[in-house]
């Protein structure tokens, strides 16, 4: 009877951990009263080199993303981040030692992309032997853009971009992480894994991880 009953502890236990080699991770809803103030978090924020690279809690990224760009008016879908004619432009991928996953605001669930770790294709203080846990990719897909030419298109890209990136950096600093801003990347190996077409472009990636000791 003991054993029956610490078998069904141990299974009510293993499955409410998030399965992170699945086609799908269902994210934990929002938390909304967390982390410092906003003047606080402007204080406190700073871009560093030296990156932690213990996990990020399955709260932490569910809290993380959908701070970044999740929905926050789901009667009109609408995002945490503005974007140009609210075309919505920007999608988030994350880079982990397990895969990579796209950010699916409307469900808010990761999507696996590709299997395999491969941060290995961003530059800089990640391009090291330790990588901090996870690297989140922003990916504008201009095609959502209803007007204007390339050029246009690219320039609200890139603006979108900046936004989405900012509002990663404050929930970092609202909670004691940290991150940091970077164009370097190798392009046509992202492209090429992530099977973008000639209207998605990689615009910035974002290392994040804890406050390391």
């Amino acid at each position: 009877m003991k054993k029956g009953v610490l078998i069904c502890l141990i299974f009510a236990f293993t499955t409410n951990l998030p399965a992170q080699n699945s086609e799908s991770i269902a994210l934990n809803p929002p938390s909304k009263d967390r982390g410092k103030s906003v003047m606080s978090a402007l204080w406190q924020r700073k871009s560093v080199r030296d990156f932690d690279t213990a996990k990020i809690t399955h709260q932490d990224l569910s809290d993380l993303l959908w701070a970044a760009n999740g929905i926050n008016r789901p009667e009109e879908g609408k995002r945490t981040a503005p974007s140009a004619l609210n075309a919505q432009d920007i999608d988030i991928y994350l880079f982990n030692e397990t895969g990579v996953y796209v950010y699916n605001a409307k469900q808010h669930t990761l999507e696996l992309v590709a299997k395999g770790d491969n941060r290995k294709l961003f530059s800089g203080p990640v391009a090291t032997d330790s990588h901090p846990s996870l690297i989140l990719l922003l990916v504008s897909d201009i095609s959502r853009f209803r007007i204007g030419e390339n050029t246009q298109k690219l320039e609200w890209a890139a603006m979108d971009a900046g936004i989405v990136a900012q509002n990663i950096l404050l929930f970092c600093s609202s909670i004691d992480m940290v991150g940091r801003p970077r164009a370097g990347m190798n392009k046509q190996s992202i492209n090429e894994l992530l099977h973008l077409n000639d209207q998605q472009y990689p615009m910035l990636n974002i290392p994040v991880s804890y406050k390391k000791d």
